[in-house]
């Protein structure tokens, strides 16, 4: 057997002693044979065959993706209505390449700022980018496809703020995705699929449109925001209503009913 053989069958083997350790502890007294780890074998080859052709797709995509286009253009684009999946897909692999840095989703904590004069948060926007991007590839009649969008997701589950503000708690598309995952790209990641709690829908990102109160964001469970757009505890610049879908600049004060603008 080749060196390089023998290598790949090390790597697979240990990867699922750990799948089976951390994910399966009930297979530990419950194996009688070898048909769970020959399935999981199955499985593990089908991911590195499917995240090879999920490569080749992405680039693909992203060569197809529109040029010359705003970064804020591209985030209206990812729910226009006008758009087939695949470009939709495209767009959204567009935008990660750009608004993340290195386009890694990982480095999601990293990105800061808003899109001048529009005032949408680029950290928000981010999260619209990555989960548009993986339900347009759930979309796609391509094996690579569901492979793609699983390790984007992983990905993002890398970044400690993306998992507490992205996918904790998440709109009910999100928790639709992980559901199709579950099906398309079924090994499941260590530690299990996240289990979200639900909170409005998408996008994440909105417009910064009229004030609130500190008091008034409080009791009404709302995210404090930097002012650079980013997600934080206590209190911040700006308040994200996640249930309602809107982004207010805080004051001091009182809450007044304008407050609540129409939309």
């Amino acid at each position: 057997m080749k060196k390089s053989h023998l290598f790949n069958l090390i790597k697979r083997l240990a990867f699922i002693a750990v799948v089976i350790i951390l994910i399966y502890p009930s297979c530990l007294t419950k194996i009688s044979g070898a048909e769970e780890i020959e399935d999981l074998f199955v499985i593990y080859g089908e991911k590195e065959r499917g995240e090879a052709q999920g490569l080749i797709l992405q680039k693909n995509l992203l060569e197809k993706a529109p040029k010359n286009m705003s970064q804020y253009d591209m985030w209206r684009g990812l729910f226009a209505e006008d758009v087939t999946e695949e470009e939709r897909a495209a767009i959204a692999l567009k935008l990660i390449d750009e608004i993340y840095p290195q386009g890694n989703p990982a480095k999601w904590d990293e990105i800061g700022g808003l899109w001048i004069p529009q005032l949408v948060p680029k950290p928000l926007a981010a999260f619209d980018a990555l989960y548009v991007a993986v339900g347009s590839l759930l979309s796609l009649n391509n094996e690579g496809a569901a492979w793609l969008a699983r390790s984007l997701l992983l990905q993002l589950y890398e970044s400690r703020g993306a998992r507490i503000y992205g996918i904790r708690t998440a709109p009910i598309e999100v928790v639709d995705i992980i559901e199709k995952l579950k099906v398309r790209a079924p090994l499941p990641p260590i530690g299990g699929w996240p289990n979200p709690k639900v909170l409005g829908r998408l996008p994440y990102a909105r417009k910064i449109y009229g004030y609130i109160s500190v008091d008034t964001a409080l009791v009404n469970e709302m995210t404090f925001l930097d002012s650079l757009g980013r997600p934080r505890g206590g209190s911040g610049v700006y308040a994200w209503d996640r249930a309602r879908g809107r982004i207010y600049n805080v004051k001091g004060g009182r809450s007044e009913d304008e407050i609540w603008p129409n939309f």
